[in-house]
């Protein structure tokens, strides 16, 4: 997505402030720009995804256009997603411990993998590791596979990203969520080899071969 100009901001800030919803001629008063800056902003916005049409409403003359901002507009607002988790680990942590936020977090790993195993329904071990880096990389973690140093040959998973990075640094328990997930989609041992929370380049993990 192009990022959003001072201007544009100030129309996203007016249908923030307005959720039901504004015309272009109630924008072009409350911004302060012109009808066809107002115009061209709209239509900038629209293509981004942030804004959309609803049904046209009537000022004395003829219908006009009314403007909402999408999920996606209201999502380029700031966030605190991280210190809101930072919160909620801290609080878990307090009250049940270390051990149990670890054991958490490969739970809900876990869990989140059984509602992604149809895709793996079909594929052998190698085929198996490929779409669970197809999944990762859905979700952020610049993944790719690397290949087996052992005798069990099966490539390994490698992360680039780390998508909890903050949070992890403070609460490596939860890193124990990855292993819940990849544990679940292969249905087998993970170790963590590497992780980049431990000084190394990237978070690699090796999936174990069944005895």
């Amino acid at each position: 997505m192009a990022p959003v100009g001072g201007s544009q901001q100030d129309v996203l800030n007016q249908l923030m402030e307005h959720k039901s919803g504004v015309t272009l001629d109630e924008l072009v008063v409350s911004v302060g720009l012109s009808r066809t800056a107002i115009n061209q902003h709209l239509m900038a916005l629209e293509r981004e995804g942030f804004v959309q049409r609803t049904v046209p409403r009537k000022s004395g003359g003829r219908p006009q256009n009314v403007y909402v901002l999408t999920e996606a507009g209201t999502n380029s607002f700031p966030k605190q997603y991280s210190w809101f988790s930072k919160l909620l680990i801290q609080t878990l942590r307090q009250q049940v411990g270390e051990e149990q936020v670890a054991q958490f977090m490969y739970d809900l790993g876990v869990k989140l993998s059984s509602g992604l195993i149809p895709r793996l329904v079909g594929k052998n071990r190698a085929e198996r590791i490929e779409e669970i880096v197809k999944i990762m990389n859905e979700t952020g973690f610049i993944a790719r596979t690397t290949s087996a140093d052992g005798p069990d040959k099966l490539p390994r998973v490698e992360c680039k990203n780390c998508v909890y990075h903050d949070l992890s640094k403070d609460y490596p328990e939860v890193c124990r969520f990855d292993i819940g997930f990849l544990s679940g989609l292969m249905g087998a041992e993970v170790e963590h080899q590497a992780c980049v929370q431990r000084g190394d380049e990237s978070c690699r993990f090796r999936f174990v071969p069944p005895a």
